[in-house]
């Protein structure tokens, strides 16, 4: 995969460029997507030289890349940090279902909740199968498939009464629920009318937590000729 360039060897000036066009190109792919998003938008919106773009960056792929390693990295690692202690918790016995939810969901309805860039971050997860195969399936490899194969195990432990099928299903679910929450559409205040505020991330979490404990305790129904 191809990484960015250090930030340890460059100049205060240079790091605050790099900063910046990884801030304004989040935004931009989360809303335009890679296709929908130039260079030229990238350089007209953060008021950059294009050249320097080129330069740090290589090309837009460089830079899409380089917003995955940015946030995606720190994601990762915080999700097997948040594992490890789980595990250390349990000793011997299975880790909770709240514990192992908690470790998933926490990191990034955190990102979500530091800035804007944070929840176009969560949002560009959420795009990543409209973007280009090779791109998608790299990143996928890069900063997803290994942590969520060690969840998937952990919960097949925790809940061996359900088949691996059905959690990665309800995995999936988990995914997509955390993702709409933390792109804060404003839908929450409005079917709620106005008793509820979708960037309280605390309550967010305290409410998912709940949810998906009880979804994933669910008990599997059959499968029937006809679904109603």
């Amino acid at each position: 995969m191809q990484k960015m360039k250090s930030l340890d060897n460059l100049s205060n000036t240079s790091k605050e460029t790099v900063a910046r066009l990884l801030d304004v190109a989040e935004i931009l792919f989360s809303d335009l997507g890679y296709a929908g998003t130039t260079v030229r938008d990238i350089a007209a919106k953060s008021q950059i030289n294009q050249a320097l773009i080129n330069y740090h960056f290589k090309n837009k792929r460089g830079l899409f890349m380089a917003i995955f390693e940015r946030r995606g990295k720190v994601l990762f690692e915080e999700r097997l940090m948040l594992l490890s202690q789980a595990r250390n918790k349990a000793g011997s016995k299975p880790i909770p279902l709240r514990d192992l939810l908690y470790a998933f969901i926490y990191p990034p309805l955190r990102i979500a909740g530091e800035s804007s860039g944070g929840r176009a971050f969560v949002k560009l997860q959420a795009r990543l199968h409209n973007e280009p195969k090779e791109i998608e399936q790299e990143l996928r490899s890069e900063y997803y498939n290994k942590v969520s194969f060690q969840f998937v195990d952990e919960l097949h432990l925790t809940v061996p009464q359900l088949s691996i099928e059905s959690i990665a299903w309800r995995l999936v679910f988990v995914m997509g629920l955390y993702i709409y929450i933390a792109s804060n559409t404003g839908r929450l205040e409005v079917i709620s009318r106005g008793r509820c505020i979708g960037s309280d991330w605390e309550q967010a979490l305290l409410e998912m937590l709940d949810f998906c404990e009880h979804g994933f305790l669910a008990p599997i129904t059959p499968a029937s000729p006809s679904c109603p």
